[in-house]
């Protein structure tokens, strides 16, 4: 980026005197009711006291491996699709702070919910437009939901979402600027579901299903870029297939920062497309680019030469390096032999597993030490984390108050030979299954079985091809594995196919609805309140309890994941707050380049 600083500086010499007219024209075109970020204050909602506001101007290059499959957002349910569309789109009736998840007004500037939970009113910003200068009202919204979203001939994943008992909420207009939805039942995530983009009315009025569903492809962005229009902070500029993305700036967005000024502040931002990591890397390193994704291989490079080269290094320390989904050991209740499946169920067992899990060795020898402790279900870096499961979760290493927690529920070295035995005498042992291609997770039970082997009790790793592991797994034919389920990084309901005894991933415990444990009970109560309470603080006292039984019962033991790594070139401002929540694209309306 050093050579660009020169041109930084010569544009803005040459354009200095229109400065003031640049400036008119970006608070020309805000709405009557603009949204304003608290970006530098105090807020709990939106937790950026950090983010600083800016100067408008500048530009951004970054290179990705994989470029969008359309840049029609309902269709699009590739990750790489949704990088893109997003932000051309933007957020729906209300946004995903990308700082910690909450849920914080977007189109809408305010929302109301009924009593009995049924119904929400939202009442939209006035004056909002689209990126081609259109109004955009209620009948958009309407549109938006009824013709496309809702419409079963329109190809999209967002319409799963939305159903609640297998029913489509129903959506009316009150007026140009409020809409209403009714729901079949209470339903607490309901509110995240309406992030969708929403659709211009005057550019598919009268646009049959079948050719929506061919609306805004590669073909289009190519040839007429301004045709793909949304409401999000950037507007699609140039597209190259196979080469470069070029977006500019909505000179109608709705959003300023607390000094006045319009969002985003960037005139444009492009993404080129590379072959892999290694040249995402070379491109960084030979300043080509300004911000990179970094891997593990990566970072001894960058931290010895940060300083010299003028880079901003993210290690994974504090909130922002957290992991949001990370590996968790569990034991098979209903495995072979009735000791084994004894000590399996009890909680002081896997009590004393997790005491002898050496995190440190895990995270230095696993990770390069560039990870951090997962103590629970859901990551640090949800606002439904509960912070008492630091302090309740077993994690230091510590293997005679292991042996003390096993000799309680009658396990100890009964003939001094060094190894743990049953009441019966028979030694303790057993397997622990790790698909065979898993570099972490191998690694991870080679560590786990020597901290076993420290308090005398022998767990052999059993690497199988995926397959076979898959088939073990869902099939109850293990007695130990380390598996990753994924749920969705924030809302903390999908978690009930793990935790609840009628989840199809209740992995410890098969079929455990015909005999659950009281804490699983009290469990599947805790998550069933969670999707009828409303409001933030009402769900999750729900949940802040499912994660204490959680920390007192340990049904599985998380792992260290690894941490979230990223370098950006040091002009750049507002990227300190990058995290597995959100990194450029999630901030992109944020960032600014510093002269």
């Amino acid at each position: 980026m050093k050579e660009r600083h020169f041109a930084y500086i010569i544009t803005f010499l040459c354009t200095l005197l229109l400065l003031s007219s640049v400036v008119t024209a970006r608070e020309s075109n805000l709405p009557a009711e603009p949204q304003i970020v608290p970006l530098g204050e105090e807020s709990e909602l939106w937790k950026m006291r950090n983010l600083k506001p800016g100067n408008p101007g500048g530009s951004v290059e970054f290179s990705v491996q994989n470029f969008p499959e359309t840049f029609n957002n309902l269709l699009g349910d590739k990750k790489r699709t949704k990088e893109v569309t997003r932000v051309i789109m933007g957020s729906g009736l209300i946004a995903e702070n990308p700082v910690n998840g909450r849920i914080v007004p977007g189109l809408a500037k305010s929302w109301s919910i009924s009593e009995d939970g049924r119904s929400y009113t939202f009442h939209l910003r006035k004056g909002l437009k689209f990126s081609d200068g259109k109004p955009l009202t209620a009948e958009d919204v309407i549109f938006t939901y009824r013709e496309l979203v809702f419409n079963p001939e329109v190809e999209t994943e967002k319409r799963s979402i939305l159903r609640i008992d297998n029913q489509l909420p129903e959506i009316k207009k009150l007026d140009a600027l409020t809409v209403r939805f009714k729901i079949p039942k209470p339903y607490g995530p309901f509110l995240r579901s309406v992030s969708t983009g929403i659709y211009p009315r005057h550019v598919f009025k009268g646009v049959s299903s079948a050719e929506f569903n061919e609306a805004w492809g590669l073909k289009t962005a190519a040839d007429k870029p301004e045709k793909i229009v949304g409401a999000g902070p950037f507007q699609l500029k140039n597209y190259v297939p196979d080469e470069e993305i070029v977006f500019s700036r909505n000179p109608y967005y709705y959003k300023t920062d607390p000094a006045g000024t319009q969002l985003p502040y960037l005139n444009r931002y492009r993404v080129f497309k590379v072959k892999d990591n290694d040249i995402e890397f070379l491109k960084f390193k030979n300043d080509e680019t300004d911000l990179l994704r970094a891997q593990l291989r990566d970072m001894p490079y960058l931290l010895s030469n940060m300083k010299e080269e003028g880079w901003k290094i993210t290690t994974g320390e504090g909130d922002c390096g957290l992991p949001l989904n990370s590996d968790f050991l569990t034991f098979n209740w209903k495995a072979k032999g009735k000791e084994l499946r004894t000590i399996f169920r009890d909680p002081d067992f896997r009590r004393a597993v997790s005491l002898v899990i050496d995190r440190e060795r895990l995270i230095n020898e696993v990770f390069n030490s560039f990870g951090r402790i997962q103590f629970g279900p859901i990551s640090r870096l949800s606002p439904y984390h509960n912070p008492r499961v630091r302090e309740l979760v077993p994690s230091q290493y510590d293997p005679d108050r292991a042996r003390k927690l096993l000799k309680g529920i009658g396990v100890s070295d009964r003939n001094n030979d060094g190894f743990l035995e049953f009441e019966s005498g028979e030694r303790i042992s057993f397997s622990i299954l790790v698909n065979k291609k898993n570099r972490v997770r191998s690694r991870s039970a080679k560590i786990i079985s020597d901290g076993l082997k420290e308090i005398g009790i022998t767990a052999e790793v059993k690497l199988k091809p995926f397959e076979t592991f898959s088939s073990k797994l869902i099939g109850g034919g293990y007695q130990a594995a380390i598996v990753r389920v994924l749920s969705h990084p924030v809302e903390p309901s999908t978690l009930s196919d793990i935790f609840t005894t009628e989840g199809p991933l209740h992995l410890w415990h098969p079929n455990a609805n015909t005999n659950p444990a009281d804490w699983e009970e009290e469990i599947d109560k805790l998550f069933r309140l969670g999707l009828k309470a409303q409001g933030f603080k009402s769900r999750k006292s729900h949940y802040d309890r499912f994660q204490e039984i959680y920390a007192e019962k340990l049904p599985v033991i998380y792992l260290p994941g690894e941490s979230f790594l990223f370098a950006t070139d040091s002009s750049l401002r507002n990227t300190g707050k990058f995290s597995r929540l959100g990194t450029f694209t999630d901030f992109a309306e944020f960032v600014w380049v510093k002269k």
